[in-house]
């Protein structure tokens, strides 16, 4: 009987040990070779699923943004609602909390991205994948920024797209930061930082919230 080869299992393998290797050495050290060995499949699998590092790259990318957005679901979960049933703030909290290097797995995920946009800046189909990705969360940031106003949280005086723009400029370099001088920024300061610039926004604080 002929052995039935799960694809998607393949192509998950294959993701996982492409994360891990730009991770752990740095986008130049990828190679289809390496992430083979690394998968512990054949090179010829992963050349039939991908023609080159870019597309493996690009991959790795859309994993990030889906393990943000399963994170991001499972911490809604947890409060027994969903976006509109929680603080706006306390919503807020919590992307921008994701998007910092607090654990293992967020500072591999930040170092890929990070990889992800060094390349983009050359290449053109990167870069346009890049732009989409941070359009929707620039709606989404501004459709919470206009949330938030609605529910009182925030003045309705402020722009909803420019504090957005402003709250995805700070996660992005407070993230680089925080990865690239993790031996001087601990967690607490990086949690800190996240308080303060939601404290320029939003009118009030929420309490007892964690990273």
């Amino acid at each position: 009987m002929p052995k039935v080869i799960d694809h998607e299992l393949r192509r998950r393998q294959v993701v996982d040990a492409l994360l891990r290797l730009t991770a752990e050495r740095g986008l130049d050290e990828v190679s289809v070779a390496k992430v083979a060995a690394a998968a512990g499949v054949s090179v010829g699998l992963v050349q039939h699923y991908f023609a080159n590092k870019d597309e493996m790259l690009l991959l790795a990318f859309h994993t990030i943004d889906e393990r943000f957005d399963e994170r991001l679901r499972a911490w809604l979960e947890t409060t027994g609602g969903g976006p509109e049933d929680v603080p706006v703030r306390s919503l807020v909290r919590e992307v921008l909390l994701q998007l910092m290097p607090l654990d293992q797995e967020r500072a591999d995920e930040v170092r890929v991205w990070l990889a992800f946009c060094a390349r983009s800046v050359g290449t053109p189909q990167l870069a346009k994948v890049y732009e989409t990705a941070m359009l929707r969360r620039l709606e989404q940031m501004s459709d919470a920024v206009r949330r938030g106003q609605e529910a009182g949280e925030i003045p309705a005086g402020l722009d909803p797209s420019g504090e957005a723009l402003q709250l995805l400029a700070f996660a992005e370099g407070l993230a680089q930061q925080a990865l690239l001088a993790a031996g001087h920024i601990a967690t607490e300061v990086v949690v800190d930082a996240v308080d303060v610039q939601l404290g320029r926004v939003f009118l009030s604080s929420v309490t007892g919230e964690n990273a």
